[in-house]
Order: structure tokens, then C-alpha cells, then sequence
């Protein structure tokens, strides 16, 4: 089945999962129970949006047994969730909401309270958008609404409905490290076979045990952390942040979880919290969003556990490609998932590899309320394709600086640093510069990071005076993105301050 809900309904046939979804407030929810909560949740909506049915739907809320059912009673009135990160600030959720075309929200005031996002609802508000609050659906909850939601499941079960797999089914905005987010429509047909891809290429059992902390406005959260193992008859638990960093280790070992997905900078904060036996069920430890650090697999190699660094976007929904147990090179993000063309296209000064291209069903074709249409998707990302097909991404296109003429990736610039000072962390940015056009600016937070010592380093392993940052600002903490991503924007902000 292609269509969200319709895939729902069709878990039926693996068995009665007693507890296919489990969350961290001890919520927990059979797949019978969510097709039916799901409905119930969905007639309830189909009363209060009245005429604004053709609108997508916001969704603002954590990884929780609630939000699901939230998700598939979206899913079953068949339209678009629209899901908001919170994380964003006002700016960046406002401009969302307006590309989007929303007019209702679904949160919940628990969640409000106990995240202090009052002053952010009252920005929303103000911008006459409509939250509906999760606590107000229960309260107008009848035996009415019950007995129909009964009668409802069974018609669903029992008679397949003629559902559009080429509709909008989720609304995801790109991470706006760089830029403004921009809004990601994803078809049915889209989150569908991407699904099947990264089954197809992992081999992933029914058996296995999902833990998923990365939300659901993030791509991988959202498609492969939460809907393929619901949809795949997987169970799952999902806790609502993947930033406490003690805790989750803790759960990863008492869940008995064997299928974790995370970023290279959320893994780096749970090494102090592992113990001996932390990821002894741990089947599959997968790493994406940004490049995974050597000394994060070396340390992860210690806990008996292999990372599979992949490689995605959002508008790919989101996996492009991922290493496997069976076909495995350390340093590169994998070969192609099934179903994904690509091209590569030469970069002025830039002498290795190339800008990516990819399609496939799994890819958008173009952006919400943007009338260009692409047949090509222009990843960003600068790669190379070795002669065994295997992807090595070499940075991305804007995290490039022109010096004089030529092209220097920026994040082969931060190699090292990192390696000079391997206890910290270090993120090189580009700023006007007069003379060269652009010149290098080391953000760290080494303390005692010397420029002499670094240039000297740098010289010492063949690097010209073109490559050596001009100078050296420490940083006390590093903004990171909910998605994982080191926020660039904001750290270009503070190179040039």
C-alpha cells in the first residue's frame, strides 16, 4: 500500500503487535489500537476544521505515542502534515506557516509549558494562525465519537479505499543552516518507495527494535526512524530529544534496542555515558545529516559497535545512500540505494569530483509554492564516486570560500584542526576579505588554540599560505540545529562579529 494510512491499515496482516509504538511518558499503542485512535482523532479534526480541509495541517509536537496518532489521523482524512521544528525561532516557524498556506496547529499545552514556548505561541498567534490543542480534543472526546470510530475501522480494514498516492501526505522544511528554510512537499508515492529502498538495502527484520530521538520535523526521524518501522510492523520507541545525552544511552540498553539512528555530533555527547554493555543488542548504529568524524567510529569501534554513515536530504525523503553490513568502505556515505540515478557535474577551480545531481520516485521535483519544476536535484553537496560506487561527500558547494581564485572546501580545512586539537571541536568560516576576496576565520573551543601553532601544523603537511586561517575566535558552545547540524548561519554571524 502507497498511501500513509492505507500502509496503516495494512500492518494488520503481520499479526496484533500488543506494543508496536512506546514513548518515554509510558504511553504505549498496539497497531490496531493506533489505526483506531487514529480515526477516532480524525473525525474529531474533520468537526473542527469544518471548511479549511483543503489546507495543510501543522503539526508541532514531540516524539510521542500522541503525536503519532495526531500524524496518522492527518493521514487518514488524506491531507498534508505540515510539521513544524520548533527549534527554529519565531522567524524561521513564521516564514514556514506562510509557505505552507496552514491556518490550524495541533500542539499541545503540556508541551507549551514545559518547553517555554509561550512567547513563541503568542508570536503565532498574532499572525492569526489557530492552534488546536491536544488536551481540548479529550475533553470534547463522546461515546458517540467511539461507537462511529468503531464502525469506521472496520470499514477501513475491511474495504480498500481509491487513495492518491501523488497527494501531499508531509510537509518537512530544509534545515536553514545556510539560508531560509524552504518548504518540502513529500508525496505518498515519494515516502513510499524510499521506504522500501532502505529496506531493500539494509535488510532490516521485523524483529528489530527501533529507537528513534530524532524528531519528527527531522527527515530521517520522520521517515526512517518513525514511519518505516511502524509501517514495516517494526516496534519502536521514541523519546522526545536526542540531547540528553546521559539518559539515552541508558534507554538504548534497557529498551534492548538493535536499530538507532543519529548525527556524528549527538553520537560524540553520548561517549562519556556508554558503559561495557550499553550497545550490546545494537544491530544497526546509522549515522547521517553530516560527515561522521574518524574518532567517533574508532570510539564506537571500541563499544563493539559498527557505524553505518549515510547520506540523505529532505528532498529525497530523505536516503540517498548508506553503507551495509555487506557492502561497507569507512570514509564514505555509502553506495546508492536502489532506484536513484545520479550525475555528477564538474565545478570551476575545483579539480576533484563534482556538484550532485540525483531523481528517482522517491525525489521531489520541486519546492512548495515554487512554479520551477527540476528534473535534476541540485544536492549541494560537492561528491566524488569511486570506481566500486561508493560516495564520498567532499563538502557542501556554499561551504566552499574563493581565495584568490581558487576553491577551498571549507570542512577539508576543519580536518586539521581537528586533528591538532582532537579533543575539541573546530569549524572553519569564510569572511570578506579585501585583498583575496574571501579569507578563513577558525571557530573553536580550544581555548588555548594558538594560530602560529595551527599555520605551522598545516604548513608542515604541504598546505600553502592560500589555506591557513587568518585568525582564531573561541567559542564557548556551538549552536547546533534540532536536526543534529551544526548551525552554520549563526556561525557565520559570530565570525564576523
Amino acid at each position: 500500500m502507497v498511501h500513509l494510512f492505507q500502509s496503516l491499515t495494512s500492518t494488520i496482516k503481520f499479526g496484533y503487535q500488543s506494543k508496536i509504538i512506546e514513548d518515554s511518558l509510558n504511553n504505549s499503542v498496539s497497531n490496531l489500537g493506533l489505526i483506531y485512535k487514529s480515526i477516532l482523532f480524525g473525525n474529531i479534526l474533520l468537526r473542527i476544521l469544518k471548511n479549511n480541509l483543503n489546507k495543510p495541517i501543522g503539526l508541532m509536537l514531540p516524539n510521542t505515542v500522541p503525536t503519532a496518532i495526531t500524524f496518522f489521523a492527518i493521514q487518514y482524512l488524506s491531507k498534508a502534515a505540515a510539521i513544524i521544528n520548533f527549534t527554529s525561532g519565531s522567524k524561521n516557524i513564521i516564514s514556514c506557516l506562510k509557505k505552507s498556506d496552514i491556518k490550524y496547529i495541533i500542539t499541545s499545552r503540556k508541551f507549551i509549558d514545559q518547553n517555554n514556548m509561550l512567547s513563541l505561541i503568542e508570536e503565532i498567534e498574532k499572525k492569526k494562525y489557530e492552534l488546536i490543542y491536544l488536551e481540548d480534543i479529550r475533553k470534547i472526546l463522546s461515546i458517540k465519537d467511539k461507537v462511529f470510530a468503531i464502525k469506521d475501522f472496520f470499514l477501513n480494514i475491511f474495504k480498500s479505499k481509491n487513495l492518491n498516492k501523488n497527494q501531499l501526505a508531509v510537509i518537512l522544511y530544509t534545515s536553514g543552516t545556510e539560508s531560509d528554510p524552504k518548504g518540502v512537499g513529500l508525496t505518498h508515492e515519494n515516502l513510499f518507495f524510499n521506504r522500501m529502498q532502505v529496506l531493500k538495502s539494509l535488510k532490516i527484520s521485523r524483529n528489530e527494535k527501533f529507537f528513534t530521538c530524532l524528531p519528527f520535523f527531522h527527515s530521517f526521524g520522520l521517515g526512517i526512524g518513525i514511519l518505516l518501522p511502524i509501517l514495516y510492523g517494526c516496534k519502536v520507541f521514541l523519546y522526545p530529544t536526542p540531547l540528553h545525552f546521559q539518559t539515552i544511552p541508558k534507554l538504548i540498553e534497557e529498551k534492548k534496542s538493535t536499530v538507532f539512528f543519529s548525527t556524528d555530533t549527538f553520537l560524540k555527547k553520548y561517549v562519556p555515558h556508554v558503559e561495557k554493555h550499553t550497545f550490546e543488542n545494537l544491530k544497526y548504529l546509522i549515522a547521517g545529516a553530516e560527515k561522521v568524524d574518524q574518532r567517533t567510529h574508532t570510539k564506537y569501534q571500541e563499544f563493539g559497535v559498527q557505524i553505518l554513515e549515510g547520506y540523505g536530504v529532505t528532498e529525497a525523503s530523505p536516503a540517498v545512500s548508506v553503507n551495509t553490513k555487506d557492502n561497507y568502505k569507512l570514509g564514505s556515505v555509502g553506495k546508492f540505494i536502489p532506484g536513484i540515478d545520479y550525475k555528477i557535474e564538474k565545478i570551476d577551480g575545483y579539480d576533484e569530483g563534482g556538484l550532485l545531481f540525483i531523481k528517482g520516485k522517491n525525489v521531489i521535483t520541486s519546492y512548495l509554492g515554487q512554479a520551477e519544476k527540476f528534473d535534476w536535484y541540485n544536492t549541494g553537496d560537492v561528491v566524488n564516486v569511486d570506481d566500486e560506487g561508493y560516495l564520498f561527500i567532499l563538502g557542501r558547494l556554499k561551504r566552499f570560500a574563493k581565495i584568490a581564485g581558487e576553491m577551498i572546501s571549507l570542512s577539508q580545512i576543519e580536518e586539521f584542526p581537528n586533528k591538532l586539537w582532537p579533543e575539541n571541536t573546530s569549524v572553519v568560516c569564510s569572511i570578506k576579505d579585501d585583498e583575496k576576496g574571501e579569507a578563513l576565520i577558525l571557530l573553536t573551543d580550544n581555548e588555548h588554540a594558538d594560530l602560529s601553532e595551527l599555520n605551522s601544523f598545516m604548513q608542515n603537511k604541504g598546505l600553502t599560505n592560500l589555506y591557513l586561517p587568518k585568525k582564531i575566535k573561541v567559542v564557548s558552545e556551538f549552536p547546533i540545529l534540532g536536526s543534529g547540524k551544526i548551525d552554520f548561519k549563526k556561525l557565520q554571524e559570530i565570525a564576523y562579529t
